[in-house]
């Protein structure tokens, strides 16, 4: 018996330092230039009008919010047809939230690749990433879907194909 209580003991010191050693992340964005010290200013993200199936219905009442795992470092719900501006350094995603009736817009910031929950219908981007990052959308079977560069976005994006993004 002690000597199972050792093992699993091991087992589990090892686990908790493999957690810290993964669970470092870096910011989403290229290295700067040497002489780089200005922070450039976010990009300005608008939340399509609400969907035409969006009334309130039983459905609505039993819904899930849109989620990513890992957890986005921001979230923030914008009304329908509203925007907002997408700070530099982050990619902003925004998906419709029948249980609130608004967009629920999470800035992915730390580079890593976000598995989504409750993706439907249609939302928008913003890439306000720096240093050239890319961001890529996969779909269901890790099939590419859309590369997005700096700068670029869209005000009405169909999610419900997207299942994981990797934001750099």
């Amino acid at each position: 018996m002690r000597k199972r209580r050792s093992v699993l003991a091991v087992l589990g010191t090892l686990a908790c330092l493999l957690a810290v050693v993964f669970a470092t992340t870096a910011p989403a964005q290229a290295a700067s230039s040497a002489g780089e010290q200005k922070k450039p200013a976010g990009q300005i993200l608008t939340m399509p009008e609400v969907p035409g199936s969006a009334a309130p219905s039983v459905r609505s009442a039993l819904a899930e919010p849109p989620t990513t795992w890992p957890k986005a470092r921001k979230i923030v719900h914008v009304p329908a047809g509203g925007s907002l501006t997408c700070d530099s350094g982050n990619l902003c995603v925004a998906a419709y939230d029948s249980t609130r009736g608004d967009y629920a817009v999470f800035f992915l910031y730390y580079c890593d690749t976000y598995a989504l929950s409750n993706f439907v219908g249609t939302g928008s981007y913003r890439n306000s990433q720096t240093g050239g990052a890319v961001a890529h959308f996969y779909g269901k079977s890790g099939n590419h879907l859309l590369a997005v560069a700096p700068g670029e976005g869209s005000t009405s994006y169909d999610w419900t194909p997207v299942w994981s993004i990797r934001n750099c």
